[in-house]
């Protein structure tokens, strides 16, 4: 199991190395094994646990999520009352016989602790300025420890029937024959691995600016059994010595007693997610570095000056009609759309062809989004959208030194985000124009 263990955490480590967010959680409800038994009942018992997760989001609206939890379970069995136990044995004069143990008000407690490494899709989209929904899908594998069952019992009667013979035992002390009353002891049985089926919702809440905190609902259930079978045992273990130290063998593995286990768990938890900075464009600067890089260069290159006589004579200034239909928003109506549309390049054109006749005037280009993603996948997109822009107007011409990327990503919305309707008119490019001192 230890070996298990520490390749699942060795490749948590490897997988996770790119995560977008790291989050802690903790969480609590009914939790423990499920039982499927003919002779007795099961009762889950409240559990909880702790946990370190990493999520990757690939878009604005889906990430992978994987982590480490550990959690404590328990649960309670019941045998009902008037049920015989039987299994062969050996006595100390080597006969064989059937041990039948026939128990009064015979309870479990169990326990166990279990670690289990998770790797499910997250899916979440805002229903407020600072709320989304979210949805978690996927499995889930469970290392359980020993688990520990205290048994008690107000009376045992320990009997041996010997068939060869045709003769029950039923009071012999000394040979391990007899009643025992007020009894109690203490065992622990081996579970086995198991794979879970996980899915968990939701709300999260931006507390600041790189903190989200998610409150929500879990369910995981076990899709193998985890009780190592073990028919061959009774639930008390036979000793010839006498009746005075009767040691619990446990009920989970006896499959006269428990025909399946499967692991439950289920309740409300709590996360706190954290936005990695590593992952947060820093788009202005690398464009100022290039612009200084490329100015000498563009000024000296042949075609330029060819474009430059070629082009219109130059204007003194714009007029404001030219003015305005530049800086009219070029909307990028889609979700992450960062692609200049047919309907964006018509007007691009008639811009680059102001541009030409305006060699003195400079351009900011400004990407924006709506409210929805995170803030840093929102700065990222939003320069994206600003470097399409750039782009398309270099292949008509113009020099990329007189052109100047920025992106806002959420902030400086051009409408509230809500209700939704005004959202893709926040999804947008803004041209400044900047004339010459």
């Amino acid at each position: 199991m230890k070996i298990k263990t520490t390749i699942a955490i060795l490749l948590l480590f490897t997988v996770t190395i790119k995560a977008q967010e790291i989050n802690v959680k903790i969480n609590g409800g009914p939790s423990g094994i499920l039982y499927d038994s003919t002779l007795g009942d099961g009762k889950l018992k409240f559990g909880g646990g702790i946990g370190v997760g990493y999520t990757y989001f690939f878009s604005s609206h889906w990430g992978i999520m994987t982590g480490i939890d550990a959690m404590y379970n328990q649960n309670s069995f019941e045998l009902h009352n008037g049920t015989t136990i039987s299994t062969y044995e050996i006595d100390d004069q080597t006969s064989a016989f059937e041990y039948q143990v026939t128990p009064t008000n015979y309870k479990e407690d169990q326990h166990f602790i279990s670690i289990a490494v998770p790797l499910m899709m997250q899916y979440r989209t805002s229903i407020a300025p600072q709320t989304q929904l979210y949805f978690g899908v996927g499995g889930k594998i469970l290392f359980p420890g020993k688990q520990t069952a205290k048994a008690s019992a107000s009376e045992l009667q320990l009997s041996g029937y010997y068939p060869d013979i045709n003769l029950l035992i039923d009071d012999l002390p000394s040979h391990g024959f007899g009643k025992v009353t007020n009894w109690q002891d203490k065992t622990t049985v081996n579970l086995d691995p198991s794979f879970l089926l996980s899915v968990e919702t939701g709300l999260t809440f931006k507390l600041k600016e790189k903190t989200q905190l998610y409150t929500g609902i879990y369910l995981d259930y076990g899709l193998t059994e985890m009780a190592k079978e073990n028919p061959d045992v009774n639930i008390v273990a036979y000793s010839p010595n006498g009746i005075d130290n009767i040691q619990a063998n446990g009920t989970s593995g006896n499959r006269k007693i428990v025909q399946e286990s499967r692991y439950f768990s289920a309740g409300i938890q709590l996360k706190l997610g954290f936005m990695l900075t590593k992952n947060k464009p820093e788009p202005v600067p690398p464009k100022e570095e290039i612009m200084t890089k490329t100015e000498a260069p563009v000024q000296e290159a042949a075609p330029v000056q060819q474009k430059v006589v070629e082009a219109p004579p130059a204007k003194k200034e714009l007029t404001p009609t030219e003015r305005t239909y530049v800086e009219k928003p070029l909307a990028f109506q889609e979700v992450g759309n960062t692609n200049v549309t047919p309907e964006l390049a018509t007007r691009l054109d008639e811009i680059a062809k102001i541009l030409k006749s305006n060699k003195d005037t400079d351009l900011n280009i400004t990407g924006y989004t709506c409210d929805i993603g995170t803030e840093a996948r929102n700065l990222e997109i939003g320069m994206k959208r600003a470097q399409a822009v750039s782009d398309y107007l270099q292949n008509k011409g113009i020099e990329s030194n007189r052109m100047h990327l920025f992106s806002k990503g959420e902030s400086e919305p051009l409408v509230p985000n809500i209700p939704v309707e005004n959202r893709p008119l926040n999804r947008r490019v803004s041209l400044t124009l900047i004339d010459a001192k």
